[in-house]
């Protein structure tokens, strides 16, 4: 009895133990259940990332390689431009017959290099802001002083050539287009000669010459490069039929004589200057003051100096009369002139005959040029008087 107790007692200790081992078991496996998911979970998300970096490198290989070939691209345009640049430099070699025609070409481009894209604020096509007169009558706080200037007398086309599609019997031409000169002073152009196609000049081969009608102040000198702009067209029976006739830059400083006959491809221009040291500028207005111009007379006003054998023309009315607006004041072709102060200014009105050509009347005056001021000169001819006003003016070099 006693043994048949304790043999129940082991079993059921047995089963409890067995029951717990089972237990314990349980706990155990649902625990690595657990940590193989967890493993499982992140060796997912590893490899989900891994692939992700793997996309995003082969995306941003995929780009550089794109960048690469855009930046080839690129070289490559540049190398072919540069090739051209050279190309076309080579070309304006050829056909270029002095270093003022070359320079025309590039000029454009080098004057946007240095005064338009430098802060300057200079545009091509600017004309010079500077008036004539600034310092005749100068404030106690300005100190204008005399510079050195250059003194335009004419512009001659001495000759054209087969090669610009023209013959001998293409006289008498219809000419267009600018003549100006830059200086020190503002850099800006200083309108020598200045004709639109709708207002050609008619050059023939016996008067060759641009009517002038500057500068519209005095264009200073100096040790610093300035230029002389050309560029002259002929007008066509459309404007696709115009012709260039002449394109020159012309540099000038200080001790550099300009004077001289500039051959182009297309014509031969001879520019004739003066270099006039310590120079005021001459501003000069012409009235008729007495009397009344004649009929069959031309008018020619002329200025020079005492020393200086070509005179500037400030007025020719090549037929009859003479150009006056309702106060009797002449409507002159140039108003400008430069003149040493050591010298003296000439004035010199002529009357010439239409129809035989010789001058019939003239009267010329002389005085002493002074810094600054307002001179007055009389002229009498046999059929009227006139009033010569000079205004005089130095400069500030600004």
């Amino acid at each position: 009895m006693a043994t048949a107790k304790r043999s129940k007692a082991k079993a059921a200790e047995a089963a409890k133990t067995a029951r717990a081992n089972a237990y314990a078991a349980d706990r155990a496996a649902a625990a690595d259940v657990v940590r193989a998911t967890k493993i499982a979970k992140r060796k997912a998300r590893e490899a989900k990332k891994a692939a992700m970096t793997d996309t995003a490198k082969d995306k941003e290989a995929e780009e550089a390689a794109k960048t690469a070939r855009l930046m080839a691209e690129e070289a490559t345009k540049a190398k072919e431009a540069a090739e051209e640049a050279r190309r076309l430099e080579d070309k304006e070699t050829e056909w270029a017959q002095c270093e003022e025609e070359l320079f025309a070409s590039k000029f454009r481009r080098f004057w946007n290099k240095f005064y338009a894209c430098r802060g300057r604020g200079i545009t091509f096509h600017q004309t010079t802001s500077i008036p004539a007169m600034r310092y005749t009558f100068p404030a106690s706080r300005d100190t204008p002083d005399p510079m050195d200037t250059l003194q335009f007398k004419s512009v001659k086309i001495t000759s054209i050539k087969e090669s610009a599609g023209f013959d001998t019997d293409n006289w008498p031409l219809q000419v267009f287009g600018i003549v100006t000169a830059r200086d020190i002073l503002d850099n800006k152009r200083n309108i020598i000669f200045h004709r639109p196609r709708n207002s050609c000049q008619t050059i023939t081969e016996e008067d060759p010459y641009l009517a002038l009608t500057g500068p519209s102040r005095a264009i200073a000198v100096s040790i610093d490069l300035s230029y002389i702009e050309v560029s002259l067209k002929v007008k066509g029976t459309t404007k696709a039929e115009d012709k260039d006739l002449s394109d020159l830059i012309v540099t000038y400083r200080s001790g550099y004589c300009l004077t001289g006959v500039y051959p182009s491809r297309l014509s031969t221009l001879k520019l004739e200057f003066s270099h006039v040291s310590f120079f005021v500028e001459a501003t000069i207005c012409i009235k008729l003051t007495g009397g009344s111009w004649p009929i069959g007379f031309q008018s020619v006003f002329t200025v020079g100096t005492s020393t200086d054998d070509v005179l500037v023309k400030l007025l020719d009315s090549e037929h009859d009369g003479l150009p006056v607006d309702a106060n009797g004041v002449t409507k002159l072709s140039r108003r400008v002139v430069s003149v040493g102060l050591e010298k003296f200014l000439k004035v010199q009105l002529m009357a010439i005959s239409i129809n035989e050509k010789q001058v019939i009347e003239s009267s010329e005056a002389t005085f002493k040029p002074e810094r600054a001021g307002i001179s007055l000169i009389n002229l009498s001819l046999g059929f009227c008087s006139m009033e010569v006003a000079v205004a005089l003016s130095c400069f500030c070099d600004e």
